[in-house]
């Protein structure tokens, strides 16, 4: 398993990039930052990964958790 991304900055059409100190990007906290209105974060993971993510649309859910019908 992957550790998680660590927010170093948040983007709003009002205000920009703004640096930001966050912690571990989870599911809860980009709820949160998408309450406040922020729409994209940039997060990284090691010194050299660092990658812009929308907040726009929720993540979809992951295979394993969709109930089956059959």
């Amino acid at each position: 398993m992957t550790r998680p991304r660590t927010v170093t900055h948040t983007y709003t059409l009002a205000g920009g990039w703004q640096r930001a100190r966050h912690g571990p990007l989870t599911v809860d906290l980009a709820d949160e930052l998408r309450r406040q209105g922020i729409t994209m974060v940039r997060a990284r993971r090691g010194l050299f990964d660092v990658r812009e993510i929308s907040l726009l649309n929720p993540p979809p859910a992951r295979s394993g958790s969709a109930p089956r019908h059959g």
